[in-house]
Formats: C-alpha cells, sequence, structure tokens
C-alpha cells in the first residue's frame, strides 16, 4: 500500500473538487470534450466528459470529470490530473497542479505573491501529514466489546483521520513536525503528558461554573486523587500553592509558544512552570481537546497555537464566555420542546479558567495562549452499559485498508443481515434523528456547529437515540424566532466592526448551517463513506435523507411560512449556499483570525438525483 500515492490522490480530489465548486476557474462554462480517441483519458465512460484549462505560456491542464450531486462536475475519482507542455503529458502533483494554477491567477489576485505561498506551503504540509495519517493505530475491532470511554476514544481516532471532509488542506497542522504530528494527532494513540503552569489566582477569569477557585480548579477534575497531590506538593515547595492556580498546557504550547507570548508574566512571577507532568492523556479528534488520564467524564480542552483550516487554534476567554452564553440558551431551549429534552443532550462547557491580565481585553492576543477548559460530558451517557457516543465524523470517513464501518457493528448488533437494505435501514434512522433533532431546534431559532467532530450520535442499544453537542461557542441563533418562543438574545461578546456568524437577519440565513455543515459536510461524507464500503449507488441514500427531511418538516410544528420557506430553501430552489473554503484563505493571505470564510452558491442535491449535468 503506496500512502504517498493515496494520500496525493486524496487531497487532489478535494483540491480539484473545491476549485470546481467555488468558482475558482471563472462562472463561464467549463471547456468539456466528450472522450474520443487519441485524448489523453482512456476509459471514461459517456457521461464523463474531459476538461482542458488552457494557461499559457504553461500549457494546459487536463481532469477527467463527471456530474456530480453536490456540485455540477466533480473529478473522477482515482483519475490522474495531466499537465501538458510542448506537447508532453506529465501526472501532477497537487502542488505541481496549483502551482501552475496560481500562475495563471496573478492579475485576479494581483500583488498576493504571500497569500500564494502560503497556500503552497499548507497544501505541501496537507498532502505529508495526510501521508503519515494512513499509517494510523485505530484499533477497530471489536468494537461495542469495548468499554465506553475506550469506545469513544477510538471513534475520536476514527474521526481524526480525516479531519473536515472535502477541504483539501484539513490534515495540515501547520507548526508540527512529523514527529510532534505522529506524537500529538489522535489516530496514533499515543499518551501524552501534559505540562502545567500556576497563574497567580487574582489574575485568571473563571466560566460560570467556577464558583470557589480553591475548590474548583482544572486538576480536580482532569487528575485523580493521588496525581492531585503530587501536584499540589510542588506548589507547597515553590511556596505558591496558596496565591497561585495550576492550569494544564500542551506540551506543544508549553515548549513553542509561552516563552513568545507571555515571558513578561513569567519574569514578574504572575505564571510559573511546574515540573509535574503525570498523567497519560490522549488526543481526540480536534487534537487540543483531551482524553481525561482516569475513569472520568471531564475532559479538557487547551489552547494549542497551531495553524489548522487556516486559523490559529487558541483558546480565548470570550469565546468561553460566549458558549457559557450559548449553553444557557440551549438548556432553556430544551424547556420548549419536549423531543430535545428527551433527544438533545448537552457538554457542561462552563468550567474555564483563562489568564487575564488587569491591563488586558478579552479581544488581546497573548493571554488566549494560556487558559483551560473542563468539558464535562453527561456521566449518565459514559456509565450506561448500553450506549456508546459516536462523534458522527468517524460515520463519514473511510478506514485507510480496511472497508470496516460502525455499521457493521450496528447491524450486527441488531441482528440485521448484513445487505444493502440494512444499511438502509439505519442510515433512514440516523437521518431522522440528526434532523429532527435539528430542525426542532432551527424551529425555535437556534443551530449548533453540526459539523461531523462537534455532533456526536447518542447510540443506545443498537438506536440512534439523540444527539450530544460540544463546542457551544459557535451556536447560531435568529433573534427573533427565539424571541416568539420565550427566548431573550444572550447578547454574545463580539469585536465591533468584525464580523460574526452567531447573529442572522434572516431565518433563511441560519438554514444556510444546516445546508452546510450538517448535508454538505457531515451527511454527504456519510452518504459518500455508506456508497463506498457497501457498494451502495449515493443517489439511494441522498434520496432516503430527503424523503426523511421532508416527512420532518411535514410533522414538525412549524408554521405555515417557515414550513413553506425551508422546504423551498431545500427542495425547490435552484442552487444551494455554499460555505467557501480556499478562495478566502488565498485572498486573506494567512492573516490573523478565525477561520477564513465566505459564501457562495452551488447546485441544489435535490436536483441533480437524476444526475443531469
Amino acid at each position: 500500500m503506496n500512502f504517498t500515492t493515496m494520500a496525493a490522490d486524496r487531497v487532489m480530489q478535494d483540491l480539484v473538487d473545491c476549485l470546481l465548486a467555488e468558482h475558482f476557474f471563472g462562472t463561464e462554462p467549463l471547456n468539456l470534450t466528450v472522450p474520443a480517441a487519441g485524448q489523453p483519458f482512456t476509459g471514461l465512460n459517456a457521461e464523463q466528459r474531459l476538461w482542458e484549462w488552457r494557461n499559457e505560456p504553461q500549457g494546459s491542464i487536463f481532469v477527467a470529470l463527471r456530474p456530480g450531486i453536490t456540485q455540477q462536475w466533480e473529478k473522477v475519482p482515482g483519475t490522474p490530473v495531466l499537465g501538458r507542455q510542448n506537447e508532453q503529458l506529465t501526472e501532477l502533483s497537487p502542488e505541481a497542479f496549483m502551482t501552475q494554477v496560481l500562475a495563471g491567477m496573478t492579475e485576479r489576485y494581483q500583488d498576493n505573491e504571500k497569500g500564494f505561498a502560503l497556500f503552497l506551503d499548507v497544501l505541501r504540509t496537507s498532502v505529508r501529514q495526510t501521508e503519515l495519517s494512513m499509517a494510523h493505530k485505530v484499533d477497530s475491532e471489536r468494537l461495542l466489546e469495548k468499554s465506553n470511554a475506550d469506545f469513544f476514544l477510538t471513534m475520536e481516532q476514527w474521526a481524526s483521520l480525516r479531519d473536515r471532509p472535502y477541504h483539501p488542506l484539513a490534515k495540515a497542522k501547520q507548526g508540527l513536525d512529523d514527529v510532534e504530528y505522529q506524537q500529538y494527532q489522535a489516530e496514533f494513540a499515543r499518551p501524552v503528558a501534559l505540562n502545567w503552569v500556576a497563574i497567580d489566582r487574582t489574575l485568571l477569569q473563571c466560566g460560570d461554573g467556577v464558583t470557589d477557585l480553591a475548590q474548583h480548579n482544572p486538576a480536580e477534575y482532569v487528575l485523580p486523587f493521588a496525581l492531585q497531590t503530587g501536584l499540589q506538593h510542588e506548589m507547597q515547595q515553590r511556596g505558591i500553592a496558596d496565591s497561585h492556580i495550576a492550569l494544564p498546557v500542551h506540551p506543544w504550547q508549553f515548549e513553542h509558544v509561552l516563552d513568545a507570548q507571555l515571558s513578561v508574566a513569567f519574569a514578574k512571577g504572575d505564571c510559573h512552570r511546574l515540573d509535574f507532568t503525570d498523567g497519560d492523556f490522549f488526543a481526540t479528534s480536534s487534537l487540543r481537546s483531551m482524553t481525561p488520564c482516569f475513569n472520568s467524564a471531564d475532559y479538557l480542552k487547551l489552547p494549542m497555537a497551531i495553524y489548522s483550516l487556516g486559523a490559529s487554534r487558541y483558546l480565548p476567554a470570550v469565546k468561553m464566555i460566549n458558549g457559557g452564553l450559548s449553553e444557557k440558551l440551549l438548556r432553556q431551549g430544551l424547556d420548549k420542546d419536549e423531543t430535545l429534552q428527551e433527544k438533545l443532550h448537552l457538554c457542561d462547557e462552563t468550567k474555564w479558567w483563562a489568564f487575564m491580565p488587569p491591563d488586558a481585553t478579552l479581544f488581546d492576543e497573548a493571554p488566549r495562549h494560556l487558559s483551560a477548559m473542563v468539558r464535562g460530558y453527561p456521566p449518565a451517557l459514559l456509565e450506561d452499559p448500553d450506549t456508546r457516543l459516536v462523534p458522527m465524523a468517524a460515520l463519514g470517513t473511510p478506514l485507510p485498508g480496511s472497508n470496516q464501518h460502525f455499521f457493521d457493528d450496528w447491524m450486527a448488533y441488531r441482528q440485521l443481515p448484513a445487505n444493502t437494505a440494512s444499511v438502509m435501514t439505519l442510515f433512514r434512522e440516523l437521518c431522522h434523528s440528526f434532523f429532527e433533532i435539528n430542525l426542532r431546534m432551527f424551529r425555535i431559532g437556534m443551530l449548533g456547529e453540526i459539523h461531523g467532530q462537534n455532533a456526536v450520535l447518542v447510540w443506545k442499544a443498537g438506536y440512534a437515540q439523540g444527539l450530544l453537542l460540544r463546542d457551544h461557542d459557535s451556536l447560531r441563533i435568529f433573534v427573533p424566532w427565539l424571541e416568539r418562543n420565550g427566548l431573550a438574545d444572550p447578547a454574545y461578546r463580539l469585536k465591533k466592526g468584525h464580523t460574526n456568524t452567531l447573529y442572522h437577519e434572516r431565518p433563511e440565513d441560519l438554514l444556510f448551517w444546516l445546508q452546510t455543515l450538517g448535508i454538505q459536510v457531515n451527511f454527504r461524507a456519510i452518504i459518500d463513506t455508506l456508497a463506498q464500503v457497501y457498494a451502495l449507488p449515493a443517489t439511494a441514500l441522498w434520496t432516503a435523507m430527503g424523503e426523511v427531511l421532508n416527512e420532518l418538516i411535514d410533522t414538525i410544528d412549524f408554521d405555515t411560512e417557515a414550513r413553506a420557506m425551508i422546504k423551498n430553501q431545500l427542495f425547490e430552489a435552484p442552487h444551494w449556499p455554499q460555505k467557501l473554503l480556499l478562495t478566502p484563505m488565498i485572498e486573506r493571505a494567512g492573516g490573523p483570525g478565525s477561520m477564513p470564510f465566505g459564501k457562495g452558491q452551488v447546485v441544489n442535491p435535490f436536483h441533480r438525483l437524476n444526475n443531469e449535468a
């Protein structure tokens, strides 16, 4: 198995598809020809086309395309991208392809050499780190025989293998060398020893769940008593046990970031590096979120200033404040819908600690690099022997070198025959659970961050019981619908003059997140993976999902106007919105901030199920 080739193929597929979906090559019709003898590709079928992109004097690029469901044309999987110069054809790597493409875009992106160089660097990193991840250590055997916590960790490792589906740069974790990548990425299943920093307790800002610093400090939640004693002993020896609170720090952050960002605080004695490093923690699918080192429902989220998806992964107090406001709103929302009370589960993200010197603001750079959140999972879900937590990204990630999928274990548990009909049965049940919860949330004016890493399937006794949400700082809202349901604007803390993606002016704008993160990312990945593993037509899965959505929209208590709007946006409109990925990254040239963001349009996938281009 050639991991180098596999990694390049995967990145190239996502790269070409993403550029086409974002109309990177312009809005004019593509230069397509019907396959014929003597052309660069052989073996294409009648519906597939040869696309030639001319870029003189560099020559031409040839790509085999087929009609897509979520976009008009997509690259034929498994086919190379070819470059032709001086009548010579060569197979292009992702980097060579993108170098040639960007060379033809200098007029459109004038004076953006920095953006081009940064993009190519991230692309190079993505291919390399994708290759490393192919040699994963995900122990996927006998999944349902594992304990709840071990099962959850295994599925987190599985989910990490692909990261954000369809994003060609998703696996790039800039700042990590090969050794660090394999040490800290979840799929390698290696224990991580955290460092600790003691911070003057008067310089800490805390979440609402921290009511007494003496009792509510991170060690109380994430270390067993014996290790707490060891940490406390060092604090006492240093004479800071009464004046400082110890926060865990990711070892990469400890080594690479603290001195650069907070050297003055350490020099003044506001912060002290500790020697204590006991306890084996493991990364989850989000890399800087860690499992506990003993049997506990309390997990950790830490800042880690690597660059991923075009953004630095720091952990500012303002994000956690907004997350607390969102969590409060979510819990109030549960009271508005009996089904949500039963089926929507929430992590407790109110316990957090952030270094906040008196002269700092919520939006300053340095303090956001020294903080910690304890994310409490509902203990009942981790203790119930019939329940398992499945990050939905694991359902949309093929296991390299294997045709295994969690549906195998699910069918066996239910004693269903391992056939197409059973896969369709489970998929419909999954759709019903996910979309019922999200449409009910939408009805009261909110939607969570429902891509596959933050949306966790609650699987109970062989059925999709519900959904667990985490990372509440990205709850999206439409205030008029909140208010008509007796809920109030949470009054998020936002930086003046900066765009935000939390508030929305129209319900259609809120629905954007269901269409993009929920369907185009999360469920599209599940559909494509099931189609690949079980040799199913993707159109059958899309059709089933559409039928479930239609049924739910009809049966959930929407008013007439809202129901008509949802049906129009999902099924009748010729286009769907899409979340732009690559164009904003190139345009921003790697500047600071959160994940680069833009909106575009693609075809309505439900109009594409007859495969007409």
